[in-house]
């Protein structure tokens, strides 16, 4: 009989180390899951309700004044507002022509005469004076950091109207799936008078559209924290990496859940000598685009 006790104890004593270490592993399962909670569940859930679908808030609505020139300190020769109101699910894109005339403070002058006095911070109180944009963030893009951003991304579709020649690359009309550096070299240099003035606004326009549209698509985080970084460490910008941590969320929203957010106007006006005046309309059809009240701004 006490043979038969003892194995009987034996036999409870391990019931219990067994109930234990399935405890230990589920707290353990636990925590991996709350750390890595942004990654299992990154674009529609909360650790609260892991069923809610997740939008993202108002708040995150920001404007950004892409530039973009040819080396590292020259001036820049494009410029793009860009407006993400990810809850919306819209990226509306307005490229600037490069001669828009507009005024911060006691300055006045065409886009790139501001930039040469007071670089992008002049240029962001100039369009918030003029047009009653506020810029959140910008960039400013080179050849290089351009292309080092892209080249996360792939190749990228672009249609050509007409035969391009320019920066070493010849691209017939058609359909093109281009490199960063080849996309830069065609925004930078194409010019096709044949479709009409300021039609360099639209190749970018377009371009930029298709790039975000369809190389945007179906990223994963730590794609977009790449891309993120390869502009923090290559490009000209405001925006820090708390500005990622905030809107990592809503990034991967769009990427996941946008079907083609992005889309772009191209301003029309009147020139006046060599400046370039956006008509009234142009900028009311601005306010439309990126859901805003006439702040009647001159």
């Amino acid at each position: 009989m006490a043979i038969k006790e003892k194995k009987h104890l034996r036999r409870r004593s391990n019931w219990y180390i067994y109930l234990i270490s399935f405890a230990a592993t589920t707290v353990l399962l636990a925590l991996c899951i709350l750390a890595f909670w942004d990654v299992l569940f990154p674009a529609g859930t909360t650790k609260s309700d892991p069923w809610k679908t997740y939008i993202p808030e108002y708040e995150l609505n920001s404007t950004v004044l892409f530039m973009m020139g040819d080396e590292q300190g020259s001036v820049p020769n494009s410029f793009m507002l860009m407006n993400y109101r990810p809850g919306d699910e819209v990226i509306a894109l307005i490229p600037l022509n490069a001669s828009t005339r507009i005024k911060a403070g006691n300055k006045t002058g065409k886009l790139t005469d501001l930039y040469k006095q007071g670089g992008a911070d002049t240029l962001m109180t100039g369009i918030k004076d003029t047009f009653g944009i506020e810029c959140d963030f910008y960039v400013n893009f080179d050849r290089s950091s351009f292309t080092g951003f892209t080249s996360l991304l792939g190749e990228i579709k672009v249609n050509i109207p007409f035969f391009f020649e320019g920066g070493g690359i010849d691209l017939h009309s058609g359909e093109h799936h281009l490199s960063g550096g080849e996309l830069f070299l065609y925004m930078n240099y194409a010019d096709f008078p044949q479709a009409g003035e300021d039609y360099n606004l639209v190749i970018i326009g377009s371009a930029i559209s298709s790039l975000i549209n369809t190389n945007g698509r179906h990223l994963d985080t730590e794609s977009i924290q790449e891309a993120f970084n390869k502009i923090l460490n290559t490009a000209s910008t405001n925006l820090t990496f708390r500005d990622f941590a905030n809107y990592q969320r809503a990034l991967l929203y769009t990427s996941e859940n946008s079907v083609n957010p992005a889309n772009y106007y191209v301003p029309n006006g009147v020139y006046e000598s060599d400046e370039f005046i956006i008509s009234a309309e142009s900028v009311a059809n601005i306010y439309n685009r990126f859901d805003m009240i006439d702040s009647g701004a001159d």
